[in-house]
Parts: structure tokens; sequence; C-alpha cells
């Protein structure tokens, strides 16, 4: 007891914010660590200051989600983002057009992908769905 100090704690005031945990989900995301980039994700989304800070936090969980192959979770997801907030990122119809793909469920999969295309004709993942849906017709009509 002769060496015990009088130390005053010093209490450091933290406000997490959604950017916050959606920058350390895609730094989990990057290192494969999907589990804790799912963590995160989910957390940004809930503390998002508006639909749209939401929607792209889920987005990305829904990718996530895909990566480890849990589509259903990943169509979820998705599914709710359309149906609430379709319009604000467009980019989550090629997503689950990407899930119904893996699911062999390809007639669903290019109904996704040519909407993904009509919306954003010059979108980020222009080249990657218009692959995609290339694939997808080969694949229906038998080669």
């Amino acid at each position: 007891m002769a060496n015990r100090r009088n130390k005053t704690a010093t209490i450091i005031q933290f406000n997490p914010t959604s950017d916050f945990y959606f920058q350390r989900g895609i730094k989990a995301f990057q290192k494969n660590d999907m589990s804790r980039a799912k963590t995160y994700l989910l957390r940004a989304a809930t503390l998002s200051k508006n639909e749209e800070e939401k929607v792209f936090a889920l987005c990305q969980l829904a990718i996530c989600h895909q990566h480890t192959g849990e589509f259903t979770e990943s169509i979820d997801i998705l599914e709710e983002l359309i149906e609430k907030s379709g319009d604000i990122f467009p980019e989550a119809y090629y997503f689950q057009s990407n899930n119904y793909a893996f699911l062999d469920e390809l007639e669903t999969a290019l109904e996704l992908v040519v909407l993904y295309l009509e919306l954003e004709p010059d979108g980020d993942f222009l080249e990657e769905a218009e692959d995609l849906k290339e694939t997808i017709e080969l694949e229906l009509n038998g080669f």
C-alpha cells in the first residue's frame, strides 16, 4: 500500500457517429474480417443521420453477407432497401441481381440487372452489370 498513488482518471468523451462505424466496417471488410464488418456496418446504419446514410451502410452490410455466401440475408436487406428507398441507391438492384444469380434464380437476376442498367445507364457498375447480364442471358439460352 505504500506504493499506491492517488491518480485522477481522465475521461474522454466519445460520441460515435455513423461515419466512424462505417469507416471501421469498410476497413474490416478490406481485411476480410466479415464478422466485424457486419457488426460495424449495422451500427453505422443505426446511427445514421439521414436515410441516404442508412441505405448506404445497409447496402454495404448486404455485400458483406454476399461475400460470406449468406445470399438470403443479403436478399432480405436489399429487398427492404429497394421497397423503402430504391430510388436513393439504384445500385441495390445490381447487388440484388448478383444474389439471385448466385442462387441460380436467373430470370429474377436478369430482371434486376436490366432494371439497374435502365436506372443507371452510366452507373458505377455499368461494365460489371453488362457482363452479368450477358452471362445470365447465355445461361438462360443454354450456352
